[in-house]
């Protein structure tokens, strides 16, 4: 992503709309007014999709990265900076993968803002040669676990009158996750051991290889975001790996654009996995519209690949 373009993006807004932005602050919860639905922003995908198990129909709900587009290249509208200043929460990912969100937060702290992630043993990852947290956590359901917790904890605070609900369709949710976990282990379980190898587009996958015995052998784009491209040298290496460690498929995500991977799997003549939910879930009809349906399509293609 572009920070530059962003920073434009973000100061031409804000420059149209000096005079409606209102200061305040956001580790405060603004009240409610009688009768009024909690305006709820989510920046994610994923945050949107758990913040719908948590809520019910009890808020008024804003996702701004929508179903298949790529977070990491995301640039927000003016209509999702008018939905972020009118909100009276703020549920973001952080770690690096909403970082577009800052400038306009620094401008109108009227919501209050919630990392969801907070809680979470983060992995780190490369970007561009230096160390980094990796924010691809929802590929672990005990991570889902700790955002659906977040959520309902920062829906509870702004809405008090709907506490119960929120609690209880959080808790409901977990125990969920801790079925699909189930279900995607046994999935799994069905590779041969010497099979579970994993190469894929970018670096989207270490949280879901470390939660159900897989290994990543790497990838196509040696980092955590699909801002960066690999070298020459570092396609040859790879080529070099998939052969030596016998790997039987090259995984790429249905949001990045997965040409490059299609010539490596070609050239190692191995099969190649194009719609992996890496970085979104699916659209209506995909069957990946949920955390829990993504885990489980995914586990799905991935056994069905290295069997």
């Amino acid at each position: 992503m572009s920070t530059l373009r962003s920073l434009v993006t973000v100061l031409a807004f804000l420059a149209a709309m000096a005079g409606v932005f209102a200061c305040g602050d956001n580790d405060e919860t603004q009240a409610l007014a009688p009768g009024a639905k909690l305006k709820v922003v989510a920046t994610t995908v994923q945050i949107t999709a758990l913040t719908k198990e948590v809520s019910g129909n009890n808020i008024e709900l804003r996702g701004l990265v929508p179903a298949g587009a790529d977070a990491h290249e995301f640039e927000p509208t003016a209509s999702d900076l008018t939905a972020i200043e009118n909100g009276n929460v703020i549920l973001r990912h952080g770690l690096g993968l909403d970082e577009w969100l800052d400038d306009t937060l620094r401008a109108g702290k009227k919501a209050s803002v919630v990392v969801v992630t907070k809680g979470i043993e983060v992995n780190k990852g490369d970007e561009d040669g230096r160390q980094v947290e990796d924010p691809h956590v929802w590929h672990d359901p005990d991570n889902d676990k700790i955002m659906v917790k977040n959520i309902a904890d920062a829906l509870g605070k702004a809405d008090p009158t709907n506490k119960a609900t929120y609690d209880a369709n959080a808790t409901a949710y977990q125990q969920k996750l801790d079925e699909t976990r189930a279900k995607v282990q046994a999935i799994i379980n069905e590779v041969p051991q010497g099979n579970r190898k994993l190469v894929t587009n970018h670096d989207a996958f270490g949280y879901f290889a470390n939660a159900f015995g897989l290994k990543i052998v790497g990838a196509v784009i040696p980092s955590i975001t699909t801002a960066s491209e690999p070298s020459a040298s570092d396609t040859a290496a790879l080529l070099d790996t998939i052969r030596k460690e016998n790997v039987k498929a090259i995984f790429a995500e249905s949001s990045v654009n997965p040409t490059l991977a299609r010539t490596l799997a070609n050239d190692a003549k191995v099969k190649i996995v194009d719609d992996l939910y890496g970085d979104s879930l699916g659209g209506p009809g995909s069957g990946a519209e949920t955390v829990d349906e993504m885990l489980l399509v995914n586990a799905h293609k991935i056994a069905d690949a290295l069997k």
